[in-house]
């Protein structure tokens, strides 16, 4: 596949300090006010960005891109409810745009009031029919034989449709069809495990990992328990790649290097999870750290073609021989989904320095340490472009 790269950052600084400049000298220009946004956004200066944002949309003529790029600024700080006014007015200036129709529909439904455009869940999918949870609703007046009929549908357009294969594999076991859910889940053969080699910058495995966890803990954009993740008692990134985290930089450029054998791999062994790989992608990665009551609840990616995760540092009880934490992959949560994973669940140590790749439609957890010292990770989706 190809990667596309989406960060420049000193590229980005300079972009900031033009788009300043040009708003100081001509305040009537949208395009400037865009520019300083986006450019903030590529940065992970969410809050800035969204208070410049707002203060261009109360001094020009009304605009839908000022309105979408708010919108974006305030969903990346989980401020939903904020971002449902400004999404509205959006759509309101040409209910033709796709593009605002389905970031309206988007933050309805994380928000949890989508009921408030008056349609039901099947017509509010039609604007945006890769939403996860409107999926899922649909899937609850389905049943389970209509949706994996839906998901057959869905995949045979895109076999690279990561909730509907998801969806599947469930609706599969709640139809008693144990095999075929394995099958499509595929633990055995589709999750990778391997130790990542130390850049030529760094003189041990150890040094790099510390520069990694280094740059990690003064990350800005760290953030506890976002809203809408997985993430339970810990810290997050909101944007992992920072200006002068040099040694995340190396850690992508050798996520990327894996990434790419396995592809190769996957190809040469005729696997039909290859059939869905990416001609371009981007990689999308994030840092994670927790203490000792620090976990993941169950959950999938599913704007993902292909999901890991890279282990930065794990604690273990002295005399013990494994860390604590582990990854467990293929885990659902029986309470909320009505059955228990006939695929199995596969436990991973989180040994520093390993690196695990599964495909995104896998459900996946971990388990909290129960003991002091942090556990830091960076995961990481491949996402087809």
């Amino acid at each position: 596949m190809r990667w596309l790269s989406d960060f420049e950052a000193r590229k980005a600084r300079v972009a900031v300090e033009l788009a300043r400049k040009a708003i100081a000298d001509t305040p009537d220009r949208p395009g400037a006010w865009l520019a300083l946004g986006r450019a903030l956004i590529s940065l992970g200066e969410f809050q800035d960005a969204a208070a410049r944002l707002r203060e261009a949309i109360a001094t020009l003529p009304p605009s839908d891109e000022l309105l979408i790029l708010l919108v974006h600024a305030l969903f990346a700080q989980d401020l939903f409810e904020e971002a449902v006014p400004h999404a509205e007015a959006a759509l309101a200036m040409d209910p033709s745009d796709a593009r605002a129709r389905r970031l309206y529909f988007d933050v309805l439904t994380s928000s949890k009031c989508w009921d408030r455009t008056g349609l039901d869940a099947a017509d509010v999918a039609a604007f945006s029919p890769f939403n996860t949870r409107l999926m899922e609703m649909r899937t609850k007046s389905l049943g389970p034989l209509s949706t994996v009929e839906m998901c057959d549908a869905l995949l045979a357009a895109n076999p690279a449709h990561t909730n509907a294969r998801y969806l599947k594999a469930l609706n599969l076991a709640k139809l008693g069809r144990a095999a075929e859910a394995r099958e499509l889940i595929a633990l055995d053969r589709l999750i990778e495990i391997c130790d990542l080699p130390v850049p030529r910058s760094y003189d041990d495995e150890r040094s790099f990992r510390d520069a990694l966890m280094r740059e990690i803990h003064a990350n800005p954009t760290l953030a506890s328990d976002p809203r809408g993740k997985a993430t339970r008692d810990g810290l997050q990134t909101k944007r992992l790649r920072q200006p002068e985290a040099i040694a995340v930089e190396d850690l992508l450029d050798l996520i990327r290097q894996a990434v790419d054998a396995y592809e190769r791999r996957l190809v040469a062994s005729g696997d039909e999870f290859a059939r869905g790989r990416p001609a371009k992608a981007r990689l999308n990665a994030w840092a994670v750290v927790y203490g000792r009551d620090g976990r993941q609840i169950s959950h999938r990616h599913p704007g993902g073609w292909l999901s890991g995760v890279y282990y930065v540092a794990a604690p273990r009880l002295g005399g013990e021989n494994a860390y604590r934490g582990r990854l467990l992959v293929g885990a659902l949560d029986p309470k909320e989904h009505g059955v228990d994973p006939p695929w199995g669940t596969r436990e991973i140590e989180p040994v520093p320095g390993r690196l695990v790749m599964f495909p995104s439609y896998v459900p996946h957890a971990t388990e909290a340490t129960g003991i002091d010292g942090a556990r830091i990770s960076v995961a990481f989706d491949v996402v087809p472009f």
